[in-house]
């Protein structure tokens, strides 16, 4: 019940920010939606104490185009929406996975478990690195739009690790899963 209320919530939030997009794109938004964009190299003279030394220092700033921008629109939709859309499938595959458990222990550990861990898997190991690479493409072209100043590449974050990370435990899973099912096939034709 409360994955379902957060892949519906989840789902709105995905409408309101494509409408938001939309804004960036084609009417334009002197006040309303930024697009946030790293900057590095930030000026650091002074910052540091006696005795330490500030190496790099980088920002999140951002940036509001003025007027309609479909290039922009579409560069933005590109570094949040596959992320998002990799989360929301994720999201509906536990969610699918979770509604066949919950009729019982048998159902929990069937093949279509197994399967649908395997698909989780999936999803989030590809969806990650898509999302990964667009965004930090996305970044670059953005930055050279509506920055003085970009890097030819920006690092990925943190959550491509993560998410990489989970997706190879849901293929783990739904492997002990899959084994399991097949020593309880062998342990019920012997008795």
């Amino acid at each position: 019940m409360v994955l379902s209320v957060a892949l519906t919530l989840s789902v709105l939030g995905t409408v309101a920010a494509l409408i938001g997009n939309f804004v960036i794109a084609f009417v334009g938004n002197a006040h309303g939606i930024g697009i946030p964009l790293q900057v590095f190299d930030v000026p650091s003279t002074g910052m540091a104490a006696g005795g330490a030394v500030v190496e790099d220092v980088s920002a999140e700033v951002t940036v509001r185009p003025q007027g309609a921008s479909p290039a922009a629109g579409l560069l933005y939709l590109l570094m949040w929406a596959p992320g998002t859309v990799t989360g929301l499938l994720a999201l509906f595959t536990v969610v699918r996975a979770l509604g066949r458990a919950r009729s019982g222990d048998r159902a929990l550990f069937s093949t279509v478990t197994a399967g649908h861990l395997r698909r989780l898997g999936w999803i989030l190991i590809a969806g990650s690195i898509v999302s990964a690479v667009l965004d930090s493409a996305a970044q670059v072209m953005l930055a050279s739009m509506l920055l003085t100043e970009s890097r030819p590449f920006y690092p990925p974050s943190g959550e491509v690790v993560g998410g990489v990370v989970a997706g190879l435990v849901a293929l783990g899973v739904s492997e002990i899963v899959r084994r399991g099912l097949v020593l309880l096939e062998e342990v019920e034709a012997t008795i």
